[in-house]
C-alpha cells in the first residue's frame, strides 16, 4: 500500500511523499509485489521500464538496487546504484544500501561507515529511515565492543521510532539496571557546561554538528577540560575511538574535580577496550578457534572434564547446538577446610561446527588448545589463533576464584575475598598499565597528572567487578557478592578522591607557556609519564626517549619519539634518526611491519629534505630489512641494490643484504648478494669481507639445495 500524499516520502528524502516519489512510484510498487510473489524476470522489466522513463530520479536507481540486492544480485546493484551517486553523491538511501550490501559480506567496518555517512546525509525529518540506520550502526558497534557508540546510536533509533516497543525492550535489556555492562560503559553520558558557550550548530541534532563545534571551542578556550570532554565524548559517540581517547585524556590533564577527571578517565578505559584499541589497551584476550570434525568426540572430552571437575557453570541451548563453560584449575589448599576453590583458566564455547577458547592469558589458553589438540587429535581442525578486544566480564577474571568443593558458603566467600585482596593490593598494584604510561599504579598515585587517570582506572576495574562477581540470593534478589572494597585499596594507594577546590580562572591566552622540568636522566617511570610533549623541541624530546628507554619503558620512550618526530624541522638538530627508530622498533615489538614501514619511508624522507641525507643509508636498510621480514622480496632486493650503487666501497650492505635474504629464505637473491660482495672484496684485497660473503654464499648453496 503506498503512502498517504502526505506521509514521509519512503525514499527517506525528508520531502512529504506529494513532492518526491508519487508520480513514478507505484510502478516501483508494482515492480517489488512482482518480486515478492517470485516473478523475478517481470520484476526487473518493471524496474527497468521505471528507470528508463525517470533517468535523472536517484531514488528510482535506488529502489532498482534495493530490488537487485532482494534478487540476490549485489554486483549488479551496485552498478546501478553508480548510476544514483552520478546524480548525488550524497545520496542517503544509496548509502544506506552499500552499507547493507557490505554487511551482508561480513564486513563489519565497511558497513559502519556507510551507515554513518548514511545517518548525516538523511533528512531529519525521515525518522524511518533514521531508526533503521541507528539501529544499524548500534548493532555494529556493540559488535565491535564500543558500547558507549552502541548506546548513542541505539538511543538514537528509539528516539526516532518513539513506538517500537521491541527496540526500548533492547535498549534496557543491554544498558538498564540489569545489565552486567560496568557502569562506565552504560551510563547515560552528557555535556559538562563550558566556560563560552557552543556555537548553535551543537544542537541540529547530528552527532557531527556537535563534534566540529567542539572541535572550534577547544581551539577558542583551549584550557576548558569540559570543553575536551565534551569533544572526547561527542567523537566517542561516533565511534572515533583513538581520537574520542585524545581529547578525554586532554580533560584529564587539565581537570581538578577528582570525581570529574575519574568519570572521563574511566571512560578512556572503556573505550581502550574497543576492537582496534588492542595496542593501547591493557586489557586483550587470545583466542583459538579449532573446527569440529568429530563433534561426538569433542562432547566426549567435555564429559570427561566434567568429571575431572575442571568444568564450571556448563550451558547449552534447548537444541544442543550450542554449548558453553568455564574451565577451572583448583588453587592450591594447604588446609582442607572443606572447600577447595578454582580458577578460570580458559572460557569454551561449541557452536557452529567450531570450538572457541579464550581467556586474557595467552599461555592459559594455548595450553588448554594443546591438550583437546592431544586428546582428541584428528576429531578438530587446524587451530585459528590470535589476539582480540577483552570483553568486559573478562577483565576481573584474574581476581576472581570459585568453589569447586564447599560445605559452606561463607568459608568460600572468605576464600574469594581473600583471593580478590592478594590481587589487587599485591600483583596488580605493582603491574606496570599502557593507560598510566608504563608507570605502575603504585607509582602513578605519586603523580599529579597519572594520579587522575588512576582514579578513572580503579573505578572501571570496579564497575567490571561487580558485574563479573558471582551471584547470590539476598531477600529473594540476586545480588553480587561483596568481593573486594576498592575504597581499601584507593587509601592504601593514596588515591582517595578530594573535594573540588575553586577552579581556576579559565581565559583564551595568547600564546601558553608551560614550564617542564627538562632533567629527565633523574626522573621515574611516573614522572616521565607526566611531561608533556607539546612544549619540549625535538632535540628535548629525543632525551626524554632515552631517559625513558633506560627505564625499560617502551611506551613512554614510542610517545616522546613520536611527538619529537611530528615536530617542525629544526636546523639546530636535524637528525631525527634516534626518534624514527624507536618508533621503527616500536611498532615491531606490536609485529606492525606495516606501521614500522611506514616509519621508515618518512624518516627518509624527513632525512633527505632536512639533514642532508646523512641518515640515508640507515634509514634505506631499515626499510630493505623490513620488506624482506614482510616477504616482499622485489621490494626488498630493489633497496639494497640501490643502497650498494648509492656505497659501492663499502662492503657491509653486501653483508646485509645476503643476510636479509637468508632470513627470508631466498637462497638465490642471498647467493646473488653474496657473490656481489665477493667481487667487490677481491677487487680491493678485502679479506675480512672476502671470508664473510664466502661464509654466506655457503649458507645459501644450502638453502636452495
Amino acid at each position: 500500500m503506498p503512502p498517504s500524499a502526505y506521509d514521509n516520502c519512503p525514499c527517506g528524502s525528508g520531502k512529504k511523499f506529494k513532492w518526491c516519489c508519487e508520480p513514478y512510484f507505484p510502478n516501483i510498487q508494482r515492480a517489488l509485489d512482482l518480486q515478492q510473489q517470485g516473478q523475478h524476470e517481470s520484476a526487473l522489466k518493471a524496474m527497468e521500464a521505471v528507470a528508463a522513463s525517470h533517468p535523472t530520479y536517484p531514488q528510482v536507481w535506488g529502489y532498482f538496487a534495493h530490488l537487485l540486492y532482494l534478487e540476490g544480485n549485489i554486483e549488479k546493484a551496485e552498478e546501478i546504484l553508480g548510476k544514483a551517486f552520478a546524480l548525488n553523491p550524497n545520496f542517503p538511501m544509496g548509502l544506506l544500501l552499500k552499507g547493507i550490501f557490505r554487511q551482508s559480506e561480513g564486513e563489519v567496518i565497511g558497513a559502519l561507515m556507510l551507515f554513518r555517512k548514511a545517518a548525516e546525509a538523511y533528512e531529519p525529518q525521515a525518522h524511518d529511515q533514521l531508526a533503521q540506520v541507528y539501529e544499524l550502526i548500534a548493532r555494529n558497534e556493540i559488535l565491535l565492543n564500543r558500547p558507549v557508540a552502541g548506546q548513542a546510536a541505539l538511543e538514537r533509533a528509539a528516539h526516532f521510532s518513539p513506538g517500537d516497543a521491541e527496540l526500548h525492550e533492547q535498549f534496557e535489556g543491554l544498558f538498564g539496571e540489569e545489565s552486567r555492562l560496568p557502569k562506565a560503559a552504560r551510563k547515560k553520558y552528557s555535556f559538562r557546561p563550558t566556560v563560552k558557550p557552543v556555537s548553535a550548530a551543537a544542537a541540529s541534532g547530528r552527532f557531527a554538528d556537535a563534534k566540529k563545534a567542539f572541535e572550534e571551542l577547544t581551539v577558542q578556550v583551549p584550557e576548558d577540560p569540559a570543553a575536551w570532554f565534551n569533544l572526547g565524548l561527542v567523537r566517542a559517540w561516533l565511534g572515533e575511538q583513538p581520537l574520542a581517547v585524545e581529547a578525554l585524556l586532554k580533560s584529564i590533564e587539565l581537570e581538578w574535580d577528582d570525581a570529574k577527571a575519574e568519570e572521563a578517565a574511566a571512560l578512556v578505559e572503556v573505550l581502550r577496550c574497543g576492537q582496534g584499541m588492542e595496542a593501547e589497551s591493557d586489557y586483550s584476550q587470545y583466542h583459538v578457534y579449532m573446527p569440529l570434525r568429530d563433534p561426538q568426540a569433542v562432547f566426549q572430552l567435555l564429559q570427561i572434564w566434567d568429571q575431572e571437575r575442571r568444568m564450571l557453570s556448563p550451558q547449552s541451548d534447548p537444541d544442543g547446538q550450542m554449548f558453553s563453560c568455564l574451565m577451572v584449575e583448583e588453587l592450591p589448599n594447604l588446609l582442607d577446610t572443606g572447600t577447595t576453590m578454582a580458577k578460570v583458566v580458559a572460557n569454551v564455547t561449541v557452536s557452529n561446527g567450531v570450538m572457541r577458547l579464550w581467556h586474557m592469558d595467552k599461555d592459559s589458553v594455548k595450553k588448554i588448545a594443546t591438550e583437546v589438540r592431544d586428546r582428541i587429535n584428528l576429531a578438530v581442525g587446524e587451530p585459528v589463533e590470535g589476539p582480540g578486544p577483552a570483553q568486559f566480564g573478562d577483565i576481573s577474571q584474574e581476581a576472581l576464584a570459585y568453589p569447586v568443593r564447599t560445605s559452606e558458603l561463607s568459608q568460600a566467600e572468605a576464600k574469594l575475598k581473600e583471593r580478590a585482596t592478594n590481587f589487587f593490593e599485591e600483583v596488580w598494584s605493582k603491574r606496570p598499565l599502557k593507560t598510566l604510561g608504563g608507570a605502575t599504579p603504585l607509582d602513578a598515585a605519586g603523580s599529579k597528572f597519572l594520579r587522575k587517570r588512576l582514579l578513572g582506572v580503579i573505578r572501571f576495574l570496579q564497575d567490571c567487578l561487580i558485574g563479573s562477581a558471582p551471584r547470590k540470593q539476598v531477600a529473594g534478589k540476586v545480588v553480587p557478592l561483596d568481593v573486594y572494597d576498592f575504597d581499601r585499596l584507593r587509601h592504601k594507594l593514596g588515591v582517595e578522591l578530594q573535594a573540588p577546590g575553586e577552579a581556576p580562572t579559565i581565559s583564551v591566552p595568547e600564546e601558553p607557556k608551560v614550564s617542564v622540568n627538562k632533567d629527565f636522566a633523574a626522573m621515574s617511570a611516573a614522572d616521565l609519564a607526566a611531561v608533556p610533549t607539546e612544549p619540549l623541541s625535538a632535540g628535548e624530546l629525543e632525551d626524554a626517549m632515552r631517559a625513558s628507554m633506560k627505564l625499560d619503558a617502551r611506551e613512554l620512550a614510542v610517545r616522546f619519539a613520536k611527538a619529537g618526530a611530528a615536530k617542525p624541522a629544526d636546523p639546530a638538530k636535524p637528525d631525527r634518526y634516534p626518534l624514527f627508530a624507536c618508533l621503527i622498533a616500536g611498532a615491531l615489538s606490536e609485529s606492525d611491519t606495516a606501521a614500522a614501514l611506514k616509519y621508515a619511508e618518512e624518516g627518509l624522507k624527513y632525512d633527505e629534505a632536512h639533514n642532508g641525507e646523512k641518515r640515508a643509508n640507515e634509514f634505506m636498510v631499515r626499510k630493505a630489512q623490513l620488506y624482506a621480514k614482510r616477504g616482499e622480496v622485489e621490494s626488498a632486493a630493489r633497496e639494497f641494490e640501490d643502497l650498494i650503487v648509492r656505497n659501492p666501497d663499502d662492503g657491509k650492505f653486501f653483508i646485509t643484504a645476503a643476510e636479509a635474504m637468508l632470513s627470508a629464505k631466498e637462497g638465490s637473491r642471498a647467493l646473488h648478494f653474496s657473490e656481489l660482495g665477493l667481487a667487490k672484496a677481491r677487487t680491493v684485497q678485502n679479506r675480512d669481507l672476502e671470508g664473510a660473503c664466502l661464509e654466506l654464499a655457503d649458507a645459501a648453496r644450502r638453502q636452495m639445495k
